[in-house]
């Protein structure tokens, strides 16, 4: 009979086979200040990213490393970048994170062969190409700059108009990746998920590191003689490892087929539910953060309140807004005046219709971020243009009264009410 450490320590060794393929790659987003959370959150929301201070892992993402939040030891993660590309790694760096480089060490680029053209050219169309994949959307490079890289055995990846938006240099080892245009800051001021979309398929193009052919057939291997140890051997340790196995796909179905009636019986899942029913809507991000939980488990409650009927969800953008049955419109609503600036631009357009460049002028932002943002309220209803070309509020097919009071949350209860609850106290209640 065959000894249980002979089959652990197979067990181990089939593991470590198999394990390289499936770990061997990590994406850091670097950040250097609380302006980068809002593009990480909404990239986080559509792939694998770890938010660091620190340039580890093998795909680093550093499109907004301001030179000016850098302190102590931080003032070095400029110059780190190109350094972690040089040994293997590749490196995705942004028109601040470039300049933050030059500002540390202005020599280092010339030694790389690298020259920089800082300019502007008014609107730029960002489009999709064979190799990225994303939703058009327009740059203004006038207000958020622009960066043409001139280097050693470098490829455009993709150009507008001639100019260079994403340029990829071979460096020592490794990639670095610069992205002519300041991806951060525009979408901090817009909320364009064309921007998302974009640095999300820069990240997948640059996450297929090609596993090792031997490595796959080692582990296909390992996997083969581990089955067919597991279904022969007459072990102890392996007929209750046998038994285990059987039960899997119970267990994993079980957890998608919680009864109605016990779904709100998770004092969590309750929270979560009482909290967005009072709210009127929320996003993973915000539950997240709310409850304090991962975000593996607040999805997971999330799946079950929708599949229970409790909850439905609607994609606004590129992403999924959760709210309670039928109160679609009213959640969208919400959701899309939580950025100021189209709160705001709101705000004035109830007060009375008005065209772009007098809200730009108001409000003291570009034309283009009044653009997108009227466009995207009027993808959803909030807003209609009309024949003279100025915008006015549309009023909700129930008829309500409109107004702009977004500042509370939906049906009268406020935000000190659930932080109550949160806490401990009673349930939310409306005022």
């Amino acid at each position: 009979m065959v000894r249980a450490s002979h089959f652990f320590a197979l067990i181990v060794v089939a593991l470590f086979t198999l394990l390289p393929p499936v770990v061997a790659f990590t994406v850091v987003y670097v950040a250097s200040d609380p302006g980068d959370i809002p593009l990480y959150n909404a990239i986080s929301n559509r792939t694998g990213v770890l938010l660091s201070k620190e340039p580890s892992g093998n795909l680093i993402v550093a499109l907004d490393v301001n030179y000016a939040f850098l302190n102590g030891s931080d003032k070095d993660l400029p110059v780190n970048l190109i350094g972690e590309a040089k040994k293997g790694k590749t490196v995705i760096v942004g028109l601040n994170t470039l300049r933050a480089v030059e500002k540390v060490n202005p020599r280092i680029l010339e030694f790389a062969g690298i020259q920089l053209n800082y300019t502007t050219v008014g609107i730029l169309p960002i489009e999709p190409n064979g190799l990225l994949k994303f939703e058009k959307f327009g740059y203004d490079s006038d207000r958020y700059g622009l960066v043409i890289v001139r280097a050693r055995n470098s490829k455009v990846l993709l150009d507008s108009g001639g100019m260079q938006i994403v340029t990829e240099i071979s460096l020592g080892k490794g990639k670095l990746v610069v992205v002519g245009i300041n991806p951060t800051a525009y979408y901090l001021d817009t909320s364009n998920p064309g921007v998302v979309e974009f640095v999300v398929s820069l990240i997948d193009h640059y996450s297929r590191p090609g596993s090792s052919r031997a490595l796959l057939v080692g582990g296909a291997l390992g996997a083969a003689v581990l089955a067919g140890y597991a279904a022969t051997s007459n072990n102890p340790h392996v007929q209750r490892f046998r038994e285990l196995i059987k039960s899997f796909p119970v267990i994993v179905i079980g957890r998608f087929l919680t009864p109605p009636a016990e779904v709100l019986q998770n004092s969590t899942r309750r929270g979560i539910y009482e909290y967005i029913k009072a709210k009127g809507y929320s996003t993973l991000i915000d539950v997240v953060s709310t409850f304090g939980i991962s975000r593996t488990n607040a999805k997971w409650h999330l799946r079950v309140l929708t599949r229970a009927k409790l909850l439905e969800e609607t994609n606004v953008g590129n992403t999924i807004v959760f709210h309670p049955i039928g109160k679609k419109e009213e959640a969208i609503k919400l959701f899309l005046l939580e950025n100021k600036t189209r709160k705001r631009i709101y705000e004035l357009i109830i007060e009375r219709p008005m065209g772009v460049s007098e809200l730009s002028r108001l409000l003291g932002v570009s034309k283009s971020t009044v653009h997108h943002n009227l466009t995207t309220m009027e993808e959803y209803g909030l807003v209609r243009k009309r024949e003279d070309g100025v915008y006015e509020a549309i009023k909700s097919v129930s008829g309500e009264k409109e107004h702009s009071g977004t500042d509370s949350l939906s049906h009268g209860v406020s935000g000190s009410n659930i932080v109550d609850w949160l806490r401990g106290g009673e349930a939310p209640h409306e005022d």
